[in-house]
């Protein structure tokens, strides 16, 4: 594992969270759409689509979007949890936390009980045991 691999994952994960959110908030957007048809015939000439309509093609392509990104990052994160699994409980939480999982330093510090100096000194420590020297 390289660090360019830890900054692929975390981008990786950050468009997971972007991509989750975008879809919960048009999920939120809907309103009641239980009166929704799907018509057989294909649109054309310009012609409006429904609501109902339109609410599921973008909600079908936020789906896809989130579909791409997990296919990204599913084995970046496996790598980082597999070069991690010798770690301290804690310095893997950290590592994993932050460039598997996209949380910001402050989460993880409070998640993990540690201070930022203190998961500074742990993440540069674990870095020389794990990291490829180049």
């Amino acid at each position: 594992m390289t660090i360019e691999t830890l900054k692929q994952c975390r981008k990786a994960a950050v468009d997971v969270r972007k991509a989750k959110k975008r879809l919960l908030e048009h999920k939120a957007s809907a309103g009641s759409i239980s009166g929704m048809r799907y018509g057989d015939a294909p649109r054309g000439r310009g012609e409006p689509l429904a609501p109902q309509e339109a609410y599921m093609e973008k909600l079908e392509q936020l789906q896809e979007e989130l579909g791409k990104c997990e296919r990204i990052w599913e084995p970046l994160e496996r790598e980082i949890v597999k070069a991690t699994k010798n770690l301290p409980v804690i310095t893997r939480r950290l590592i994993v936390g932050y460039y598997a999982f996209a949380g910001s330093w402050e989460e993880v510090n409070e998640r993990c009980g540690v201070s930022r100096k203190q998961s500074q000194y742990k993440v540069r420590k674990a870095f020389e045991k794990i990291l490829e020297k180049a």
